[in-house]
């Protein structure tokens, strides 16, 4: 079995999201709760606007960044793609349209595009682990490598 997402998918997915929400939601009640003369006398509004700025961001990036992030492991004939919660899988020659790789910031995104709607919709997207990914495609039947494509260099 290769895996060929990354461990940081499980960080990035549930534990950054949680702790950042949690916190930052903590931040703004005590911001928009506490009385100004607890604060000697400071002027609050902008701080209350900021941190509430901060959180509406926050949880919109990481509903449209990270949150549609699987976690992706194949046995050379399948893939099963895993939200954490529920397990997919389809088969390479068959349902996988193409594989396709794109650098955002420090991460290196793969997309599946399927053939059909899948249980997780038609692009799975996952954050791929390079040294995985290359040596999945090495050693991939040919079958399986037009579809993920060659090795990179």
């Amino acid at each position: 079995m290769y895996r060929l997402s990354s461990n940081a998918t499980l960080f990035l997915k549930l534990f950054v999201p949680v702790f950042w929400t949690t916190i930052l939601t903590a931040l703004t009640l005590v911001a928009w709760f506490v009385k100004e003369n607890q604060f000697e006398g400071a002027v609050l509004t902008s701080f209350r606007y900021g941190t509430l700025f901060a959180l509406v961001v926050g949880v919109v990036s990481f509903f449209f960044i990270f949150w549609p992030l699987k976690r992706v492991e194949t046995d050379g004939e399948k893939v099963y793609i895993s939200n954490y919660f529920r397990t997919a899988f389809y088969r390479w020659d068959s349902d996988v349209e193409k594989l396709t790789e794109t650098r955002f910031l420090f991460f290196r995104f793969a997309t599946i595009h399927l053939n059909g709607i899948g249980s997780f919709g038609r692009k799975l997207r996952f954050l791929a682990d390079k040294s995985l990914l290359d040596n999945f495609r090495a050693e991939a039947p040919a079958n399986v490598r037009a579809v993920v494509g060659a090795p990179k260099e």
